[in-house]
């Protein structure tokens, strides 16, 4: 009886973060955000049917790894750790955890730049193009401190 409500947390979710992360789940998220901060045109939105299909795959108290809607990797243990290789493949992170947060280490597909974006808890989100995920450090704090 608990899924649902968890799927329909996560579907329900909407959030831009810093330009790397685009958080979409609901139907006008594919439209421009109205949010503080606006998504630029090349963020990649996540269906509401596949933010559903995704939050349902990923048990608490993990943080999912998705490449589209393929399922690639989770994990759930505190602190810092590297991602493997189908990890390090995906495009959307589910957070499926009640109260921690997780710093995403990013890099630029190139090799230069590197960047960490907090994935809150209940939340799925879709990298924006050219940044893959490298680290992942799961925090006992909703807001990665």
């Amino acid at each position: 009886m608990h899924a649902p409500k968890r799927a329909v947390a996560l579907a329900t979710a909407a959030l831009t973060l810093g330009g790397l992360f685009a958080a979409g789940a609901t139907p006008a998220a594919a439209a421009p955000a109205k949010a503080a901060v606006k998504a630029p045109a090349a963020v990649s939105a996540v269906s509401a049917a596949d933010v559903q299909a995704q939050a349902r795959r990923c048990a608490w108290p993990r943080v999912c790894f998705y490449r589209g809607n393929t399922y690639k990797a989770a994990y759930k243990d505190l602190g810092y750790q590297r991602l493997g290789s189908r990890a390090r493949s995906s495009n959307v992170i589910v957070n499926s955890r009640y109260d921690d947060g997780a710093r995403i280490y990013l890099m630029r597909h190139n090799g230069t730049g590197k960047h960490w974006e907090c994935a809150k808890p209940r939340r799925v989100y879709s990298l924006r193009p050219g940044w893959k995920p490298y680290a992942i450090d799961i925090r006992n704090s909703p807001s990665c401190r």
